[in-house]
């Protein structure tokens, strides 16, 4: 039989981090990945940006250049890939879980958990399952047991909304970020007009207003970069936290069928048909 270690199948514990718990995320790992994907993504632009040179869509990433563009851009660029990673980790810790609750086999005890699983309580579903046998110990009525467990998966529900709070606060700030390049760029151009006044002819036209529509292009960069990575890390992110809820229902029914359709110590995942 295998038995399931979250020190062999969750993805910081393979990295020498030690896990949180069901679905959440460290942030130093979580960081470490995303410094990661923003290295690769900026040697993807970089590439296209000698194949394609001049090319808008790609300059914008860059700081520097001809419109003197800002690092806003980059540390966008580099929360968006942070937030990115923290919902990776949070797939793959959910993949785990539902591993976890498909190898329940039926009618479990206490001792088949033990033997199946290294720690319970790493996993959700069969610590949900243990502490239903030990409640069915107790030889307290089916409307307690199914009272207490009712209040074990609100606070699971609750756990994975809090989760998803780092991710929302970045998600959050980068929109942030986007608008302070917007500033920043609006400022350049605005402090660059007085230049005009002193401009001699055409010649001398010529030469400031590049430096003014310099600094709006890099205002409306910024806003278009951080407001695209950050509706579709939202979508990703609303995806990500129903999946939960969606798990921890399927874990709610199978034990709250159990409770209420098993007595003494054993129970089963799977109601009887």
């Amino acid at each position: 039989m295998r038995k399931f270690d979250i020190v062999k199948l969750d993805w910081e514990e393979r990295f020498g981090i030690a896990a949180k718990g069901g679905t959440a995320v460290r942030r130093f790992s979580s960081l470490v990945m995303g410094v990661m994907l923003t290295a690769a993504l900026y040697g993807v632009l970089a590439l296209l940006r000698e194949i394609y040179p001049g090319t808008v869509t790609i300059e914008m990433f860059f700081p520097g250049g001809a419109a003197d563009r800002s690092f806003i851009p980059v540390i966008t660029v580099l929360l968006a890939m942070w937030t990115w990673s923290m919902l990776l980790l949070k797939r793959s810790k959910l993949a785990v879980q539902k591993k976890a609750l498909a190898a329940i086999p039926e009618n479990a005890t206490g001792e088949d958990l033990a033997e199946l699983y290294s720690n319970v309580s790493d996993f959700i579903a069969p610590a949900a399952l243990e502490k239903l046998l030990t409640l069915k110990k107790r030889n307290l009525s089916e409307l307690e047991i199914t009272g207490l467990m009712e209040s074990c998966f609100d606070d699971l529900e609750k756990e994975s909304e809090n989760t998803f709070m780092s991710i929302s606060s970045f998600i959050w700030a980068i929109p942030v970020l986007g608008f302070i390049g917007t500033v920043l760029g609006l400022a350049r151009a605005v402090s660059n007009f007085g230049s005009l006044t002193g401009a001699e002819g055409k010649s001398g036209f010529d030469a400031v207003l590049p430096q003014i529509t310099g600094g709006l292009a890099t205002a409306f960069e910024t806003t278009l970069i951080a407001l695209v990575l950050a509706l579709i890390l939202q979508l990703i992110s609303s995806y990500r936290s129903q999946c939960e809820l969606d798990f921890i229902g399927e874990v709610k029914k199978h034990i709250m069928s159990a409770a209420g359709q098993t007595s003494g110590t054993e129970v089963g995942t799977e109601p009887d048909r």
